[in-house]
């Protein structure tokens, strides 16, 4: 075959594959067999492999890259990826349309489009001139990961749009969700189980971790999608009227869109495709966490604009939490890094929100008598906030008789000391400070991403340590030798070459981290930082009375008495001079205060955010001038209460402080609608 006819029979090849890449992974109707598709696929290999001149990157041979990646490096996305305000009950989705309505100065109806909002990771993907030239994740909505190896490897994503038919401007930018069917999740975590590997808790952590693979060739081995539903940036020859046109056009470029598309026109009807979609959530094919509503026209979109955070044309109808009953088996003793003896309730393993519940903390044993359960019951169950396991109450009609009360031991359950309930508070402890319990968890503290963040330090290896008897303290892992952690099980030099880099390259984290990561009682990051830019050094800090202690924001009477006990602690104190010696930096270069308009206040932040995560609001109220707090004072002046906000909302309205919820911060900040 000479040159000319290759080129015609390759270019032929590429679109016969990815027309059925298309009909297999998009359409789930194949119209050629497994063995038609690798004749093919087989064919374009050895004409490529003769021809290499003819290689180019939107071949089907191209998808799976041949090395692994040392890292990710990051993406600015020329449009940003928005997030959606949330909401959760009718009234919300009537005060949405009237928003709506009153922003277009408009008394007739709107119409809306709505997309079941499928639970994964949210990615962009860059053509041009139909080609995939880059792919990146959602990251903060600003700045992203360049994942474009990986991309490549998922077969419902096509690689040249222009195979496919359409025509395509000559850039466009397609977005959507990655997304891991639950049939393909099952089996995934079926394979690992049999090969010993940990599995997943639910299909959108198997979709993030595997596109966040270093090595392509992982993610081309598990099944993922991409669900398209929107456009980031585009160049002017791209013209479409409405979102529904909008969702026709990337379905006629080659990827697979959500089935679930209404268009309706009143609230009624809003709420009514919710009351569908909940009742059919369970059958859904992914996992999913609600109704996202679009105005419908794209004119319209533009008028209403978004705010620095999100459209103000679209919101997220977000589904109830799910409870479920199961039985709760047994109650089992946690032991802390401080020493806090911690009942978690066992239960009959029960899947909730798309992962398996088996265990849920019950706080302490005060928590069990208000909760009214026993070992036994039936007992419901939900995630709040989507993510932490909590039981609600028993099912009373289910007692059979044979329940039984469940009795605080005596005796720590991993080294037989004494657990003594402490005076005035509920929490029951430990009091060896020495328990293995207690050592494995305050190296998993200090070595956790908030505090040291020392990477390959996990659970696997800590264990290991403490068992081993290599490490009794942190100090202690700045001791070890390579020679020392190859004893270690699944532990080869190279490994053990890359954890020590690592803990050298946390002593220059500074005194804020270290503090955090010492786990001084009542100590939390704010607290930290606060601390660190208030005193400066380890010694001046130590040295500090409770008297100049509670100067600091956020720093109360109990707070400071625990510094000063924790300073004053001789084990303490040798453990830092230890550290210290060690080579880790404990000192902090004060920074100015800075000025703005919330300058003199002082915000505490309790409950869930939908918006944004606690700790960017946090940073966002200081660049405007605010202090900041994890406790609630006669020194904080405001409290933004989020979703299941607690005793600190409580303790605000006693003492006549301003509560704002959500919405009422994000108009205070400049970011409300």
């Amino acid at each position: 075959m000479d040159h000319d006819a290759a080129r015609q029979r390759i270019q032929e090849l590429k679109a016969q594959i990815e027309l059925h890449n298309y009909e297999y992974y998009v359409l789930d109707s194949p119209e050629i067999s497994d063995a038609g598709f690798d004749v093919l696929m087989r064919e374009l290999k050895s004409l490529e492999g003769e021809f290499t001149d003819l290689v180019t990157p939107d071949s089907p041979t191209q998808r799976v890259g041949g090395t692994p990646l040392g890292g990710f490096t990051t993406v600015r996305h020329r449009v940003p990826m928005l997030s959606l305000s949330n909401m959760f009950s009718e009234e919300d989705v009537i005060l949405f349309d009237a928003r709506v309505r009153r922003a277009l100065g408009r008394d007739d109806l709107i119409e809306y489009l709505t997309e079941v909002k499928m639970d994964g990771l949210a990615v962009s993907l860059r053509y041009e001139k139909g080609l995939l030239v880059e792919g990146s994740t959602r990251g903060d909505g600003t700045t992203g990961e360049d994942v474009t190896a990986n991309i490549r490897t998922v077969r419902s994503i096509p690689m040249n749009l222009a195979s496919i038919g359409t025509r395509v401007p000559d850039l466009v930018e397609i977005r959507g969700e990655m997304v891991m069917f639950r049939r393909d999740f099952e089996a995934l975590n079926k394979a690992r189980a049999g090969s010993g590997d940990p599995q997943f808790a639910n299909p959108r952590n198997a979709a993030a971790g595997t596109l966040r693979q270093l090595d392509p060739r992982v993610t081309a081995s598990r099944p993922l999608h991409m669900v398209a539903y929107a456009l980031g940036e585009t160049s002017d020859d791209l013209v479409l009227p409405t979102q529904k046109s909008l969702l026709d056009w990337i379905a006629s470029v080659g990827f697979r869109v959500s089935p679930f598309v209404r268009l309706v026109r009143t609230p009624a009807e809003m709420w009514g495709v919710t009351r569908e979609i909940s009742t059919a959530r369970s059958s859904l094919p992914f996992a999913a966490d609600g109704i996202v509503f679009k105005v419908n026209e794209i004119s319209l979109q533009r008028a209403l604009g978004q705010t620095a955070k999100e459209p103000r044309w679209a919101s997220a109808w977000k589904f109830p939490p799910e409870e479920k009953e199961t039985r709760l088996e047994n109650i089992i003793i946690s032991i802390g890094r401080t020493g806090v003896a911690t009942p978690v309730a066992v239960l009959t393993p029960v899947e909730i929100d798309g992962s398996v519940v088996a265990r849920a903390t019950l706080h302490n044993d005060d928590e069990i008598k208000r909760l009214g359960i026993l070992i036994g019951d039936t007992v419901i169950v939900r995630k709040a906030g989507s993510v932490i396991p909590e039981i609600l109450g028993p099912v009373l009609s289910a007692r059979t008789g044979i329940e039984r009360l469940f009795v605080m031991p005596a005796a720590c359950p991993v080294c037989g000391s004494q657990l003594v309930r402490i005076e005035d508070e509920a929490a029951t402890k430990c009091v060896n400070a020495s328990c293995p319990a207690q050592v494995r968890e305050r190296l998993l503290h200090w070595c956790s991403k908030d505090a040291m963040d020392i990477q390959g330090m996990g659970e696997a290896v800590v264990d290991q340590l403490v068992t081993a008897g290599l490490a009794r303290d942190v100090a202690d892992l700045y001791e070890l030798t390579e020679e020392q952690l190859l004893r270690l099980e699944r532990m080869g030099s190279l490994v053990a070459r890359k954890l020590l880099v690592h803990l050298e390259e946390s002593k220059g984290k500074g005194l804020a981290r270290v503090l955090y990561a010492l786990g001084v009682p009542q100590v939390g990051e704010v607290g930290a930082r606060d601390l660190a830019q208030a005193f400066g050094s380890m010694e001046a800090l130590a040295a500090a009375s409770p008297e100049s202690l509670i100067h600091v924001y956020g720093i109360g009477e109990k707070t400071a008495e625990n510094i000063t006990a924790f300073f004053q602690e001789g084990r303490n104190r040798t453990l830092v001079e230890r550290l210290r010696k060690a080579g880790i930096r404990m000192f902090e270069s004060a920074a100015p205060a800075t000025q703005g308009p919330l300058s003199g206040k002082v915000f505490v932040f309790t409950g869930e955010l939908s918006t944004m995560p606690r700790s960017k609001a946090q940073e966002l109220v200081r660049t405007l001038g605010a202090e900041t707090s994890e406790t609630v004072s006669r020194k904080v002046t405001t409290l933004v209460a989020g979703l299941s906000a607690g005793s600190k909302m409580a303790k605000a309205r006693q003492l006549g402080i301003e509560i704002l919820d959500e919405q009422q911060f994000l108009t205070l900040v400049g970011q409300g609608n």
